[in-house]
């Protein structure tokens, strides 16, 4: 069975018309909700889900975290029209098969479908080329070390130069000059620019902060 979870009607039916035009006899379940989608999985067994990743009020990453943690054997390709670097490298570090932007041509779906029912994995075209350009702010984030990240997090969440001492064990005098090197890195001139920066480029401080954020881990 392939399943299809999507919150809008029309995208269900055509990714679903598309699927039958290669695979005429294949059952398909189309979903709307995580829940639902869950429901189904119970009850039978998904060889290939179709996932959206955006859904309104709740994300398809739910029901991908749900399937890993079930140890499924289902194959999850996404199809989405995040094209964000943040939603791409989470699919990754949750090894999904397939990840395709909605407005993809339909070969390219066709294509990635059948490398995935090999064994095979496929990212679109379209993400593996921004993935391979890197902005102007992404290229100076990553002249920070880790440690200058952790800080650069905590002052976005409004922590003060005591509360990041505390929360990463360093002292005060420490903080200080690590804020001082994140202002002269990336070029900026006060701590009010330094926020504007992260909120800017939420998406990648919220990648910096999944991967590396182990304070009592470090020194400095």
């Amino acid at each position: 069975m392939i399943l299809i979870l999507d919150d809008h009607p029309l995208s269900r039916q055509g990714l679903s018309s598309l699927i039958k035009s290669y695979r005429a006899s294949e059952n398909i379940t189309e979903t709307g909700t995580v829940n639902e989608s869950i429901l189904i999985m119970k009850k039978h067994p998904v060889d290939l889900a179709f996932v959206d990743i955006n859904l309104g009020s709740e994300s398809g990453f739910s029901l991908i975290k749900w399937i890993k943690s079930q140890k499924l054997k289902t194959k999850i390709f996404i199809i989405t029209s995040s094209s964000r670097l943040c939603d791409f490298i989470y699919a990754q570090e949750l090894a999904v098969d397939a990840y395709v932007l909605k407005d993809a041509f339909i070969d390219e779906i066709a294509y990635g479908l059948k490398t995935v029912e090999r064994g095979g994995k496929f990212f679109s075209s379209a993400i593996m080329e921004n993935l391979n350009k890197k902005s102007d702010d992404e290229k100076l984030l990553d002249t920070l070390t880790e440690r200058e990240l952790d800080v650069l997090s905590l002052i976005n969440q409004g922590y003060n130069n005591e509360k990041i001492s505390k929360t990463l064990y360093i002292s005060e005098g420490t903080v200080k000059k690590h804020i001082t090197s994140i202002l002269s890195k990336l070029n900026l001139r006060s701590r009010v620019d330094a926020v504007i920066f992260a909120n800017k480029n939420s998406y990648l401080m919220q990648y910096a902060i999944d991967k590396s954020f182990k304070p009592n881990m470090r020194k400095g």
